[in-house]
């Protein structure tokens, strides 16, 4: 009963996702209506795991993160970095460094707050449709305040609003992100613990 129960509110989600986007009439409409609906998706999730691939030049990159609440913790090749919504701690397994500095809670890069990646306020972003592509929703998101620099592509599932690709866009630099998979977890997420790190030298930029 319970598991009919579940289904029959999944599918109650995607009709009502698909009677968004047709009741926008417009490509602003729809542009707005693919944002709205990738926060959605990802706020439901609660505690969550993503797994990506990061593109940037000719380098490749394979890591994953959690998140839970504000806190979030990331593991990429060499590299952890652990936050608790206040610090940041960024772990170079390589180099036996950690770096401690503030989280800036504004940041919307999915490498720097993963927490806020998918959140983008309208007051905050000048959204267009860049492209439909039938399955596929590709919105342009650019900063209104003149001190953030940047253009942002976010590719989503245009019937459930979950996110599939987002590149960041820096003058001539290029970093994109390909999401292989987000879930919801029932794990807690990895905290930092500084005996874990015993021998590591500390920088500390707060």
């Amino acid at each position: 009963m319970r598991n009919l129960l579940i289904k029959s509110i999944s599918l109650l989600m995607v009709a009502f996702v698909s009677l968004s986007y047709a009741m926008a009439s417009s490509p602003e409409d729809v542009a707005k209506a693919g944002v709205k609906s990738v926060k959605e998706y990802v706020a439901k999730l609660g505690r969550y795991q993503v797994k990506f691939n990061v593109l940037a030049g000719d380098l490749i990159y394979v890591g994953e993160y959690g998140v839970e609440g504000d806190s979030y913790y990331i593991q990429m090749d060499n590299v952890e970095v652990y936050s608790d919504g206040k610090l940041r701690y960024e772990v170079d397994n390589k180099r036996k460094e950690v770096s401690i500095d503030m989280v800036d809670l504004q940041s919307r890069n999915i490498l720097d707050n993963p927490t806020r990646c998918f959140d983008f306020a309208e007051s905050e972003y000048e959204v267009e449709l860049q492209s439909d592509r039938g399955e596929e929703l590709t919105l342009y998101l650019q900063p209104i305040a003149e001190d953030m620099d940047g253009e942002i592509f976010l590719t989503i599932d245009k019937k459930s609003g979950r996110p599939k690709k987002i590149i960041y866009r820096l003058y001539d630099d290029e970093v994109e992100v390909a999401i292989d998979s987000i879930a919801a977890s029932k794990s807690p997420i990895k905290r930092y613990n500084k005996n874990h790190y015993k021998g590591y030298d500390i920088i500390d930029f707060r």
